[in-house]
């Protein structure tokens, strides 16, 4: 076999396996390329969404009026600030006593934000809140709409029991006491409620009245035997109680002895009781010197203060008797 090179063309042109290699090679670069796009474009869509996101999370955070709550809803629609938006003009309304606009608010959220975290709590909550207003039949089918979408829930379970309430309060016992038992036995595993439902059982089984009844007007006090009270008018002078003493009007009783002085801005003086009488001096021992006359006795001094107590006491003591004349040697 010679080893010159050929000059058959048909001697450079790859074999079928080459050109299988070749062609699935191809192949992979190509799906390589539509992986990375893919992925590339998976970012961007993901970076575009957490910016928008983090847009509308701080267009809520702001929103503090109904007005800001329609602004977040019309430029971030369908996400999850808008729904929270939802939530809180609902609650802006409720407060508002706006009952209406509050219900309107609930419907929108529930129509547009199924997958939202709180559209259990809400489908309740529009139930409760028609029930509130008055709209009985309205409430009735947000009930039975909770029952038929939260099958086996507690929530569920909670709504047949306000539906067995409302029927309870309408007059209709027999239906009542049907919604009661389901509430009971139609939620296997389910006992939040259950306890609630059985005592409304034995509420209904002892004839409780369903409306409130007003309490007895309080008994009327008889004049005649009730105490009579005194008619004192302390800013009466005449015929009354004078809260002040004029020191003109001081009866005898109340007036300072001689000596004392007055001031017209001092309360009058409190009489205190009479002084004891001092005991009589005792006889002097027989002496022989000649006795000597007895002296005036001391005066007492009265009290300068017009504050101080006034004691009435004479202004001299009684001289004592004059002393025994000694005997004769």
């Amino acid at each position: 076999m010679s080893n010159e090179p050929s000059n058959n063309p048909a001697a450079f042109e790859p074999s079928a396996q080459e050109q299988a290699l070749n062609g699935q090679f191809k192949k992979i670069l190509l799906l390589f390329g539509v992986i990375v796009a893919g992925l590339a474009a998976y970012g961007i869509i993901q970076s575009n969404a957490r910016t928008a996101a983090e847009a509308a999370a701080e267009a809520f955070t702001g929103a503090k009026t109904v007005d800001d709550c329609d602004l977040v809803v019309k430029k971030h629609p369908g996400t999850p600030a808008a729904a929270n938006a939802l939530l809180l003009k609902a609650t802006l309304h409720w407060e508002k006593n706006e009952k209406s606009s509050c219900v309107e608010a609930l419907k929108a959220y529930l129509a547009g934000h199924k997958d939202h975290a709180f559209y259990k709590e809400t489908l309740l909550t529009l139930a409760t809140r028609l029930e509130a207003m008055g709209e009985k039949s309205e409430a009735k089918a947000a009930y039975e709409r909770v029952i038929s979408e939260l099958a086996g829930s507690e929530l569920a379970q909670l709504s047949q029991l306000r539906l067995g309430d409302m029927l309870w309060a309408d007059g209709k016992e027999e239906e009542a006491k049907k919604a009661y038992e389901e509430a009971g036995t139609k939620y296997p595993g389910v006992t939040a409620f259950e306890g609630d439902s059985k005592t409304r059982l034995e509420w209904i089984a002892a004839n409780l009245p369903t409306k409130e009844v007003d309490a007895p007007p309080a008994p009327k006090p008889d004049p005649k035997t009730a105490p009579a009270l005194p008619n004192i008018k302390l800013n009466s002078v005449e015929g009354g109680i004078s809260p002040t003493i004029k020191l003109g009007d001081t009866p005898a009783m109340l007036q300072p002895p001689a000596g004392v002085p007055t001031s017209p801005t001092a309360p009058a003086p409190i009489s205190a009781p009479p002084a004891a009488t001092p005991p009589a001096p005792k006889p002097a021992a027989p002496s022989l010197e000649p006795a000597k006359p007895a002296s005036a006795a001391p005066k007492l001094e009265v009290p300068k203060s017009a504050t101080s107590p006034a004691v009435q006491v004479p202004a001299t003591l009684p001289a004592p008797a004059p002393a025994a004349p000694a005997p004769k040697p």
